[in-house]
C-alpha cells in the first residue's frame, strides 16, 4: 500500500509538472502544506525529504524548501541546442515519448482516482471547445497528458517524464507551427484523446494503452511525413 508521504510527494511533483510550482519557487511551510493537503506534518516532512534526495528540492538558508532541477541545468540546455538544430532529434524524442506514455496510459487506467479522472475530463472538454473555435491549444493538450502521467502514481516515472516534457515543450516552441495545423489533424488528435480518456475511465488498461499507442504513432508518423518524406 502506498504511504501517505509518497502520495504527498506525487502530488507535489504533479504541481511541478503542470506548472503550478516552478523552479526557484519556495514551498509553503510544513504546517501550511499539511493543512492544505489534509495530512500530518510528519507525512509532509517525509515527502519533502524524498524530493530532496531525488534532487527536486533543496533546503535554503533560513529554512524552507526551494524547487530545483539538476537535470534541467546540466542536461537540458545542450539537448535543447540539438533539438533546435536537428529535427531528427525531435523525432527521437517523440519516439521515446510514445514508448513511455503507452505504459503510462495503462498504469493510469489501473491507478487513477475519481478526482484525476474528473480533471482529465475537464481538459478534454476544453480541447473540444477549442476545436469548435478553431484549434486545440497546446497548453491544454499538455496538461491532459500531464494528468495521465500523475495518475500512474509512479514516483520514478513522474521524475523521468517531467524532464522529457521539458524537452517536448521546448521542441514544440521551435517546430509545432510546422506540424498538426490542418483541421483534419486537429480532429484526429481530439478523437485519439477521447479514446484514451474512455479507456482510463473504464479502467481498461489494454484499451487505454492501445489508444495512446495509436495517438503517438500518428504523431511520429506525421512528423516523419512532413519533415523527412519530402
Amino acid at each position: 500500500m502506498e504511504r501517505v508521504s509518497e502520495k504527498v510527494a506525487v502530488q507535489l511533483k504533479k504541481l511541478i509538472s503542470n506548472g503550478s510550482l516552478k523552479v526557484g519557487d519556495r514551498l509553503p511551510s510544513e504546517r501550511d502544506l499539511s493543512e492544505q493537503m489534509g495530512v500530518s506534518r510528519t507525512s509532509v516532512r517525509e515527502a519533502l525529504q524524498q524530493l530532496e534526495m531525488q534532487g527536486i528540492l533543496e533546503t535554503v538558508h533560513g529554512g524552507g524548501s526551494v524547487i530545483r532541477n539538476i537535470t534541467e541545468q546540466e542536461i537540458r540546455k545542450p539537448i535543447e541546442r540539438f533539438i533546435e538544430q536537428d529535427k531528427k532529434r525531435v523525432l527521437e524524442l517523440a519516439e521515446l515519448r510514445a514508448f513511455m506514455e503507452a505504459w503510462a496510459a495503462r498504469e493510469a487506467a489501473r491507478n487513477r482516482t475519481d478526482q484525476e479522472l474528473e480533471t482529465m475530463r475537464g481538459y478534454l472538454e476544453e480541447m473540444e471547445h477549442d476545436f469548435e473555435k478553431g484549434a486545440i491549444r497546446y497548453e491544454v493538450d499538455f496538461k491532459y497528458h500531464t494528468e495521465i502521467a500523475a495518475a500512474t502514481h509512479n514516483t520514478i516515472y513522474l521524475h523521468l517524464i517531467d524532464n522529457i516534457y521539458s524537452l517536448i515543450n521546448y521542441s514544440v516552441k521551435v517546430h509545432r507551427e510546422e506540424v498538426f495545423v490542418s483541421r483534419e489533424d486537429q480532429e484526429t488528435i481530439l478523437n485519439h484523446h477521447r479514446k484514451i480518456y474512455q479507456g482510463i475511465c473504464d479502467r481498461d488498461p489494454d484499451r487505454a494503452e492501445s489508444a495512446m499507442k495509436e495517438h503517438l504513432a500518428f504523431v511520429v508518423r506525421e512528423f516523419k511525413r512532413k519533415f523527412f518524406d519530402r
